[in-house]
């Protein structure tokens, strides 16, 4: 079995894989290579990878969906605290987070299922893992100019991995292309808003929209995956800003046509937004969670953005929010 500790904003983090599993790992290895190594056990979270003909875990009797993905079931069983995701037939995972733990199961893995073990198999046990021990997530490109948040809460669609890689190229501090955590303050007040410097996910029209990227993308597309990786650290030598203060936050959508069209947002608007982040699971983290959102929107302006064909003018429009 191949064991790597991260440092996660104080939380060592094991990714732990045996046989075919370390196919799959490979991609989250890639995915947390911005993350400080932290040698070998113990661990404080840990996640597994296992790949055989069967599957090593069964689904909960007792659970109640916790959210809708484009495919399978995200459940949750409350006497025993665990969260249950079916990936379609070959893939699954348990999420233990009370026992800082979860375990993806792969019976009968193919190639294309190494994208998914390493990305929103990945992610979605990790945010919950996380939100037991204070840092709550925030599906969110986000950028950073003088210890100041300018952050893209968005779905998979609305353009935020496109805004954030201009933002970052412009000369802004990099926070992450997708997903941010969220840390409170014991005395109340703004939340830290605490990076999570992954790597970029692009599709072929992202891509085309960034040529100079052409050296840092030279390599074929690994099998399995869906989208091309670059590392915008490297590729653009962007500075990350590992905490910051919430500012600014941007709701992007692509909108089709060249001018980009920013409007105000209303806290209340804003929250609403926001509270899909939140998987109602263990009640005490899910409301510090929802609080964690609240303080964010109340601490930020809030925006709209149509964000136009014209990515240089986007960057321009959304760029002056943080003057």
């Amino acid at each position: 079995m191949t064991d790597r500790a991260y440092l996660l904003h104080g939380v060592r983090l094991g990714v732990l894989a045996a046989g075919e599993g370390a196919r799959a790992a490979a991609g989250v290895h890639a995915r947390l290579a911005g993350l400080p190594l932290d040698g070998g056990p113990p661990f404080d979270l840990t996640f597994e990878i296992q790949a055989g003909d069967h599957h090593e875990f069964d689904r909960p009797g007792a659970a109640r969906p916790v959210y809708d993905p484009p495919l399978g079931e995200v459940v949750y069983d409350d006497a025993d605290d665990r969260l249950f995701i079916g990936y379609g037939p070959r893939l699954r995972v348990l999420c233990e987070p009370g026992r800082g733990r979860a375990r993806a199961s792969a019976a009968g893995m193919e190639e294309e299922d190494l994208w998914s073990l390493s990305h929103p198999l990945f992610t979605l046990p990790l945010v919950e893992l996380l939100k037991r021990r204070g840092l709550y997530g925030l599906h969110a490109g986000g950028v950073c100019r003088d210890g100041r948040a300018l952050l893209l809460p968005g779905t998979s669609g609305a353009g935020k991995s496109t805004l954030t890689l201009a933002l970052a190229r412009a000369g802004f501090g990099f926070l992450g292309d997708d997903t941010l955590f969220l840390a409170r303050r014991p005395g109340g007040g703004p939340p830290r808003v605490l990076a999570f410097p992954d790597e970029f996910d692009l599709t072929d029209q992202t891509v085309e929209l960034f040529p100079d990227l052409a050296p840092a993308l030279g390599e074929p597309r690994l099998a399995g995956w869906r989208k091309r990786q670059v590392r915008v650290e490297r590729a653009y030598g962007t500075p990350v800003v590992w905490e910051c203060a919430p500012a600014v936050l941007v709701f992007p959508r692509v909108a089709g046509v060249r001018h980009s069209e920013l409007e105000p947002l209303s806290p209340a608007e804003a929250l609403l937004e926001l509270a899909p982040n939140v998987l109602l699971t263990e009640a005490r983290s899910s409301q510090a969670h929802l609080d964690a959102l609240a303080e964010l929107v109340a601490a930020s302006r809030c925006f709209r953005l149509a964000t136009g064909t014209d990515l240089d003018e986007a960057v321009r429009v959304v760029g002056e929010l943080l003057p």
